[in-house]
């Protein structure tokens, strides 16, 4: 598959070093930034705080139903790097999708946030989220 992106001007990145599944339906990622060209023009992150990541346009192969999951996290630290860094991280999901794939280490999230501009955001309440693999590759849980 090719390389996957979106707009860029609306592209966030969430990675991680490490995903952590301590008891179904709950990801605890370690070490962990946003990243991408959105963070230049978004509003500052609140802290302790979340957003809901709809996965159903990549998972829809695996998933019977709607795939949204909870990102949370509590503390945010803006960095010189153009990084944020994000603390006590979490993705939830309901256990009845446990089906899809668990996330590794190396992978990473791109976040569509073009429908969450001030203007929008009321209306779209949900950001569509894709997995990708550390080679920059979208899964592609069809085989194909």
């Amino acid at each position: 598959m090719d390389k996957f992106s979106i707009g860029e001007q609306f592209r966030l990145e969430l990675h991680w070093e490490k995903a952590i599944y301590e008891q179904d339906g709950i990801c605890k990622l370690q070490k962990v930034y946003f990243s991408g060209p959105v963070l230049s023009n978004a509003q500052r992150i609140a802290e302790n705080d979340y957003i809901l990541l709809d996965f159903f346009e990549q998972y829809f192969i695996v998933a019977k139903n709607v795939y949204v999951a909870k990102l949370s996290w509590g503390e945010v630290d803006y960095n010189a790097d153009g990084r944020v860094y994000l603390s006590n991280v979490y993705i939830s999901h309901n256990t009845e999708l446990n089906r899809v794939p668990k996330l590794n280490s190396n992978d990473y999230l791109i976040i569509d946030t073009a429908n969450h501009q001030v203007e929008y955001h009321s209306f779209n309440m949900v950001y569509k989220t894709y997995v990708v693999n550390c080679d920059t590759n979208l899964y592609n849980f069809g085989g194909k």
